[in-house]
C-alpha cells in the first residue's frame, strides 16, 4: 500500500473520516464515478463501484456508491452498514431483486449478487475485505450483534 493509501486508511478510521465516508462520499461520488466511467472516487485508490439496485419495497432504482472487493471475476460488496445496527438498505434490495448493475471502470456491467453463506469461504472473503480496507474490523466491533454479510456478485452474460 502506499503512503497515500495508509493514510486515507488511517483518516477513513477517524471519526473525521467516518463523517467523510457516511455524509461527503455518498454526495460527491456518484457524479464522479460516472464521470470517470467508474474509475475515480473521492477515496481512491480505494475501489469504489457505483451500485444499482431495484428497491425491495419500492420497486424504484437506487444508486449508491460502495466499496467493494475483486476476486476474479466476482466483486465482493461488505454489508457492513458502517457497523450499525442493522443492515444496509442495498443489502435487503439484492436480496429481493439480486440483479444489479455496477459502474467501476472494466469490472462495469450486469451482476446477480448472492450471499456468502458457507463459513469458510466467507472467512477467506472477510480477510480479502480487511486487506482492501481494514476499517471493516472496527465495523465487526461495533456491529457485535451481527454478523455482517458478504455478498458476491457474478457477472451475467
Amino acid at each position: 500500500m502506499t503512503v497515500y493509501g495508509r493514510v486515507l486508511e488511517k483518516f477513513g478510521r477517524t471519526s473525521a473520516g467516518y463523517f467523510f465516508a457516511t455524509r461527503v462520499a455518498p454526495v460527491l461520488d456518484p457524479p464522479l464515478l460516472r464521470l470517470t466511467g467508474g474509475r475515480f472516487s473521492s477515496v481512491y485508490p480505494l475501489p469504489v463501484m457505483l451500485l444499482t439496485t431495484i428497491g425491495a419495497k419500492s420497486g424504484l432504482r437506487r444508486v449508491l456508491p460502495l466499496v467493494y472487493v475483486a476476486e476474479g471475476d466476482s466483486l465482493l460488496l461488505i454489508a457492513s452498514n458502517y457497523g450499525r445496527p442493522g443492515h444496509p438498505a442495498w443489502y435487503r434490495n439484492l436480496t429481493v431483486n439480486p440483479t444489479v448493475e455496477v459502474l467501476a471502470g472494466a469490472r462495469s456491467g450486469t451482476y446477480r449478487a448472492a450471499v456468502v453463506t458457507d463459513p469458510s469461504e466467507r472467512d477467506a472473503a472477510w480477510h480479502k475485505a480487511l486487506e482492501v480496507y481494514a476499517g471493516y474490523g472496527d465495523y465487526e466491533i461495533r456491529a457485535a450483534h451481527r454478523t455482517i454479510p458478504i455478498v458476491r456478485l457474478t457477472r451475467t452474460p
